[in-house]
C-alpha cells in the first residue's frame, strides 16, 4: 500500500501512514497527544480493501486507518468514522479472529487455509483419497451451505448456543448447532438494507435461488481455489445453464453478454463509508427494484433454533440488539423470553437478566445474575465487570473494587475495567491509584 494520511472529521485528529524500516507505520496525532505504532498484520485479501492489526503489551487492536482499493486511498475504519477519539481502543477477540484467521495462539496468527472449508486434514494426510477430506460441494443443503455461512452471513446479530464459542463449527456440520444468526427483513419481505457481509441473505432472495435452491450455492459462480481476476465468462456461462441465450433474443440486445453488470450491480453498502458491494439477489429489473426502506423491520431467524432455545435466543438477540442501541432490540420483550424459562447455569441469559435488572434498579437481584454467570464462566472478564458494576451501585465499593481488579486480571487489554476501577478510587479518595 501506499503511504498517506487524512484527516478525522469527528476527532479533528489526523492519521499518518508511512513506511519506515520495512514496517507500515500507523500513526496519530490528537490533541497534542501522539501514537505511532507498526501494523502487526494486514486483515483482508484486498479487492474491497485491508484493515490492520496493532500489537500493544500482546494484545491486539484494530487500527482505525483502512486502506480501500477501490479508490486507492485511505480513510477510516468501518465503525471509527463518529468516534469523538482517534485511537487503537478496539481490542480483537475471538468473534473476529473465528472468520479473519487461520489460528490464534495468544498474539500469533496464521492465514486462513483448507481447513477452514475442508475441516481437519489429519486424515487425509494419512490417506489422501476422496472420502476422508469434506468435500463442500457433496455435502447436503445446510451443511454445505454452512461452510460459506461461517464468514458470509453476518446478519444483524448473532447468538451462541449454550456451551459454545466463536470458532467451533467445524466443516460438514450445521451452523446453527453453534450459532444462531437473527437478520432484519422489512415488512415487504425484502432487506432494509445491504449491509457488506449480506451476501447469503440477498442471494436467499433471488428468485434463481429460489426456484433451484439445490442447484445454486455460492460455489457455483466462486471458485475458492482460482486466483484473483475477471469470472465474469464463467458466471455468464453458469447463467446459461437455466437462461438460454435464444430465450433471451426479444429482451436483449446481441451485445448483451455480461449478466453480473446489469443484474448483480455494484451498491453501496450500508455499513461501510467507502466500500461499494456486490447486488447478490440478481434482479430481472435492478433499476426499478431498490433496497426496502419502508423501516418496518421483522428480527427474524435465519435458520430456526432448536425448539427448547427458541425463546432464549430471540432474547438474546433483541437484548443484543438493544445494548448496542438498535431500534430493532427490546429490553422489555427481551427480559420476558429470557426470564419465562432462564437456566441459572446460563451464563449469557444471567449476564443480559442482570444487565436489565440493574438498568430498572433491582441492584441485589442483579448481583445474584451476574453471580450466577460466573459461576457458569469464571473466566470471563465481562461478568466480572458487570459484578463490580451493580455492586458499586449497592454502596459496595469493596466488593466492587475487587471485582474491578478480577476483571482487569483476566483481560488486561479492556479500558472498561480500568476506567471503573479509576472514578471508583477517585470517588473513595484514593487519586494516586486512580
Amino acid at each position: 500500500e501506499p503511504a498517506g494520511e487524512f484527516q478525522h472529521r469527528a476527532s479533528g485528529g489526523r492519521m499518518r501512514l508511512y513506511w519506515k524500516d520495512g514496517e507500515l507505520r500507523h500513526r496519530i496525532e490528537q490533541s497534542g497527544l501522539l501514537s505511532d505504532l507498526p501494523a502487526a498484520y494486514a486483515i483482508g485479501f484486498g479487492n474491497v480493501g485491508r484493515s490492520y492489526l496493532v500489537e500493544i503489551g500482546g494484545h491486539l487492536f484494530q487500527s482505525p486507518a483502512a486502506f480501500y482499493s477501490a479508490k486507492n486511498a485511505w480513510a477510516e475504519s468501518p465503525g471509527y468514522e463518529t468516534d469523538p477519539v482517534l485511537d487503537f481502543w478496539r481490542p480483537i477477540d475471538s468473534s473476529c479472529l473465528s472468520c479473519h484467521t487461520g489460528s490464534a495462539e495468544g498474539s500469533t496468527l496464521t492465514p486462513i487455509t483448507c481447513n477452514r472449508c475442508h475441516g481437519d486434514p489429519q486424515e487425509h494426510l494419512k490417506s489422501p483419497v476422496r472420502g476422508t477430506i469434506v468435500n463442500p460441494a457433496k455435502l447436503a443443503g445446510r451443511e454445505r451451505d454452512s461452510v460459506c455461512e461461517q464468514c458470509h452471513l453476518e446478519g444483524a446479530t448473532s447468538v451462541l448456543n449454550p456451551g459454545e464459542h466463536w470458532g467451533d463449527f467445524k466443516p460438514g456440520g450445521v451452523l446453527e448447532n453453534v450459532q444462531i444468526t437473527y437478520i432484519l427483513r422489512a415488512k415487504s419481505a425484502q432487506l432494509a438494507e445491504l449491509a457488506a457481509v449480506s451476501h447469503a441473505e440477498q442471494l436467499a432472495l433471488s428468485a434463481c435461488k429460489r426456484s433451484a435452491p439445490e442447484k445454486l450455492w455460492c460455489g457455483t459462480c466462486h471458485d475458492p481455489h482460482s486466483p484473483a481476476g475477471d469470472h465474469r465468462a464463467h458466471i455468464n456461462e453458469v447463467c446459461a445453464t437455466c437462461h438460454a441465450r435464444a430465450g433471451l433474443t426479444a429482451t436483449h440486445q446481441a451485445a448483451d453478454t455480461n449478466c453480473v453488470s446489469c443484474h448483480m450491480p455494484k451498491r453501496q453498502a450500508s455499513d461501510i463509508s467507502h466500500a461499494a458491494i456486490t447486488d447478490h439477489r440478481i434482479l430481472k429489473r435492478p433499476a426499478r427494484t431498490p433496497v426496502e426502506a419502508d423501516f418496518a423491520e421483522q428480527l427474524v431467524p435465519w435458520q430456526p433454533s432448536a425448539p427448547a432455545l427458541a425463546n432464549r435466543d430471540l432474547g438474546l438477540a433483541l437484548f443484543n440488539l438493544a445494548r448496542s442501541g438498535r431500534p430493532q432490540g427490546s429490553y422489555p420483550e427481551a427480559f420476558r423470553l429470557l426470564s419465562a424459562d432462564a437456566s441459572p447455569t446460563d451464563a449469557a441469559v444471567q449476564s443480559a437478566e442482570g444487565y436489565m435488572l440493574l438498568g430498572s434498579g433491582h441492584t441485589e437481584a442483579a448481583i445474584e445474575r451476574f453471580r450466577r454467570a460466573i459461576t457458569a464462566d469464571e473466566g470471563s472478564p465481562e461478568y466480572w465487570l458487570e459484578l463490580g458494576v451493580a455492586q458499586q451501585a449497592s454502596g459496595n465499593t469493596a466488593a466492587a473494587e475487587r471485582s474491578f481488579t478480577e476483571s482487569i486480571r483476566r483481560d488486561p487489554a479492556d479500558y472498561r475495567a480500568y476506567q471503573a476501577l479509576a472514578a471508583l478510587q477517585k470517588q473513595s479518595g484514593q487519586l494516586a491509584a486512580a
